[in-house]
């Protein structure tokens, strides 16, 4: 196996383990935050949500040429 392969999947491994064992704590701020988002004109269904469509297809239109300029 390739050795970076070898090692980035190591390292996938690795984050895996660790999220399994993270723990947080959501304060009552940030739910709050989040309860405020969720609750905006925008964020409801059946709202018109075509600009998403629209930024990700830029997105897409600037690096759609890009090339790599490093050491192949």
């Amino acid at each position: 196996m390739d050795p970076g392969l070898k090692r980035a999947l190591e390292g996938l491994k690795k984050a895996a383990e660790f999220a399994r064992t993270y723990r947080f704590e959501l304060t009552p701020d940030y739910l709050e935050l989040i309860a405020r988002v969720e609750a905006m004109p925008q964020n409801q269904t059946g709202c018109d949500k075509t600009g998403v469509w629209r930024g990700i297809q830029t997105y897409k239109n600037f690096f759609k040429h890009v090339k790599y300029a490093g050491k192949p």
